[in-house]
């Protein structure tokens, strides 16, 4: 005779049960773990985009910032006055002569970063770069107006940086920025 214990009609897991839920688990860890990783590549592309992004607004407020409070503006050349061209030269709160220009990485020209030059005659090589290497500018134009008394215009910079950004793993961004300062001080 046996004894039936009140739990005697409960059952285990079979074997099979065991492998399909073992199998059913990986198969849902494998995909959290890609999505996971994919979400992880992702941030640090992010990251290092939003750095360059930081690096090149950082300059390009700097550059403003030094126009509104300058004065003497000139298009290329010192003296040169009102016009669009590739370099901008103007002096600063200080009595200091600043040029912006594109500083080219000497490689064919096609790359660069934006160079400042703070006394005697500026060129490319002896500018320092103001952005980071990884931003490669291709195009830097400024469009100077308002430039003397003639117009009786206050004194404007519009400067137009084209170029692209190397993000992560060889990526690359391309972008387009505009920005205009006006001169703070009247020149009448």
């Amino acid at each position: 005779m046996s004894i039936k214990t009140p739990h005697s009609h409960l059952r285990g897991f079979t074997l099979i049960e065991i492998i399909v839920s073992t199998g059913l688990f990986s198969v849902v860890m494998l995909v959290v773990t890609a999505g996971y990783l994919t979400i992880i590549t992702l941030d640090k592309e992010a990251r290092a985009t939003n750095e360059l992004v930081t690096n090149l607004s950082f300059a390009v407020e700097n550059i403003a910032r030094n126009v509104r409070t300058g004065k003497a503006y000139a298009c290329g050349a010192p003296g040169a006055g009102n016009g669009t061209c590739s370099q901008l030269s103007f002096t600063d709160s200080s009595g200091q002569t600043v040029t912006y220009l594109r500083k080219t990485d000497g490689v064919g020209g096609t790359a660069g970063t934006i160079g400042q030059c703070t006394s005697g005659a500026c060129n490319g090589s002896v500018a320092v770069a103001l952005t980071d290497p990884r931003i490669s500018i291709t195009t830097l134009v400024f469009r100077v107006t308002g430039v003397g008394s003639s117009d009786q215009a206050q004194p404007q910079v519009l400067m137009s940086i084209r170029g692209t950004m190397v993000a992560s793993k060889g990526k690359t961004v391309d972008f387009t920025l505009q920005t205009s300062a006006t001169q703070r001080e009247l020149e009448i």
